[in-house]
C-alpha cells in the first residue's frame, strides 16, 4: 500500500507543479494535502488502519491529540493521518530528487 500511494501523491504534486504552483506552496499546505487522502467512511478507515505498519498504532492520539469526541474510528483516523504524514514527505523527497536530477 505505501509504496503505490507514495507514487500516487508523488503524480499528484508533480500535476500541481505543471500548473505552476511552487513545490514550497504545496509543503505549506501538507496539511490540506493529508486530509484530502484520508478515507471518510469507517469501513475504509478500518482497512487502511489494519494495512499500515503496526508502528503507527496508537501513536496518533500521543502525537496529535484528540480535539474530538474518543471514539476508536477517530483514534484510528489520527494514526492514519501520521501515516499519511510520513508518505507525503516521502513523495515531496521524490519529486524533489527528480527535480534535482533534472537540472
Amino acid at each position: 500500500m505505501s509504496y503505490k500511494t507514495v507514487e500516487r501523491m508523488a503524480e499528484e504534486i508533480r500535476l500541481e507543479l505543471s500548473q505552476g504552483v511552487e513545490l514550497e506552496d504545496i509543503k505549506d499546505r501538507s496539511g490540506e494535502f493529508i486530509d484530502s487522502w484520508l478515507p471518510v467512511y469507517n469501513n475504509r478507515i478500518i482497512e487502511e488502519w489494519t494495512l499500515m505498519p503496526n508502528d503507527y498504532t496508537d501513536r496518533g492520539s500521543a502525537e496529535l491529540g484528540t480535539g474530538q469526541e474518543i471514539s476508536i474510528i477517530n483514534l484510528m483516523t489520527l494514526d492514519l493521518y501520521l501515516y499519511y504524514s510520513d508518505l507525503f514527505a516521502e513523495a515531496v523527497q521524490e519529486v524533489e530528487e527528480a527535480l534535482e536530477g533534472a537540472e
